[in-house]
């Protein structure tokens, strides 16, 4: 048995990944401690799921704010050094959000090894800087740009469900829908204003041409933004602010349009569901953009620029693509063999591999 502490936090892109992971080591017999901070989404989700949670202070890194992300994530290294001199891990692992800063180096400091996880194509600063003492860094994307070199361990992104235990016929219940073309819009954990409002004006268009069913995640705060075109649409919509059941969405879907999420388009291209991708252009380091752009040139997402994106753009794509069959299934079929299927399988056999041989 190994005694393991998680840094993660954040978006569900960092959470959901690390749960995943806790989940095998905790299958396994291991002890899992997760890290997070008081009141956060990763608290509550971590708790949900059962685990163990201890909480400090950290917070980004901001120009205009710089003496709160000093103090924060030096109050939350000096909790992160007691917290680990008083559990006493045998590894740690930093799930690539800043929160893991503060743990993994007080881990360092304390003599603990620690691995890191990465899940997009350009890594985060913290997983830049902190790569050279960790033991290996599992990454989510093939290393194309050559940031870990002999240190990165191409593992995938782990994602919250068995894509193989998924039935259809209970997904299709699950939304009340039949079998018939099926689109999936999301923008993400949070939800996209812009892909949200230019649905909206195109959707009884669409509708209208071609006979589909459409699951719409508008994302909490974007909800009553949207939400009343349900009431047109009663047969064929329906309207989401936010859906734990993703691996139900992706089981009825024949295409889809979302964001450029490091999950997003693992959890679509696992579930070989091929979509148009329009990445956040606010990014850090255009990451979405690149993630997506892997894809596209594997031939399983078409990627549209979102200061290109309007109305007509968005309606002619997802009419070309529904009127073309043959070229999704294509897609779809491009979406095989991209990524490893059990990705927490391959970080759990690395790290206890690192104890016992």
């Amino acid at each position: 048995m190994v005694k393991i502490i998680i840094a993660a936090g954040g978006t569900g892109g960092h959470v959901y990944p690390a749960i995943s992971i806790g989940e095998v080591f905790r299958s396994n017999g291991d002890e899992v401690i997760f890290v997070g901070r008081a009141g956060s989404f990763e608290e509550t989700k971590f708790k949900e799921y059962g685990f163990k949670v201890i909480n400090i202070k950290s917070s980004m890194f901001q120009f205009n704010n710089f003496f709160k992300f000093f103090f924060d994530n030096l109050k939350g290294f000096l909790q992160s050094l007691s917290l680990i001199s008083k559990e006493r891990p045998d590894v740690v692992v930093g799930g690539g959000s800043y929160i893991s800063f503060p743990v993994i180096v007080s881990s360092l400091f304390r003599g603990v090894p620690y691995f890191l996880y990465e899940q997009n194509i350009i890594p985060g600063r913290a997983n830049q800087i902190l790569k050279w003492r960790s033991k290996k860094v599992f990454i989510g994307f093939p290393d194309i740009y050559g940031y870990f070199k002999n240190k990165g361990i191409f593992s995938g992104n782990p994602i919250r469900f068995n894509i193989d235990n998924v039935d259809k016929n209970c997904a299709l219940d699950f939304f009340k829908f039949v079998e018939k073309p099926t689109l999936l819009i999301f923008g993400g954990s949070s939800g996209a204003r812009k892909i949200n409002t230019i649905f909206s004006d195109i959707i009884e268009k669409l509708i209208s041409k071609i006979d589909m069913q459409v699951i719409f995640i508008t994302g909490p705060k974007l909800f009553s933004e949207v939400s009343k075109i349900s009431e047109k649409f009663t047969e064929n919509l329906r309207v989401f602010p936010y859906l734990e059941r993703m691996d139900l969405a992706y089981a009825v879907s024949d295409f889809a349009v979302a964001r450029g999420g490091a999950m997003t388009l693992t959890e679509l291209v696992k579930s070989k569901v091929p979509a148009i991708v329009i990445p956040y252009p606010y990014a850090r380091d255009n990451h979405q953009f690149k993630n997506a752009l892997f894809l596209q040139n594997k031939g399983c997402v078409d990627v549209i620029d979102e200061t290109k994106l309007n109305e007509d753009l968005l309606y002619q794509k997802l009419i070309y693509y529904f009127s073309h069959v043959d070229i999704l299934k294509k897609m779809k079929e491009n979406c095989s063999d991209i990524f490893p299927l059990k990705s927490e399988q391959i970080i759990y056999k690395t790290i206890k591999g690192s104890f016992y041989g």
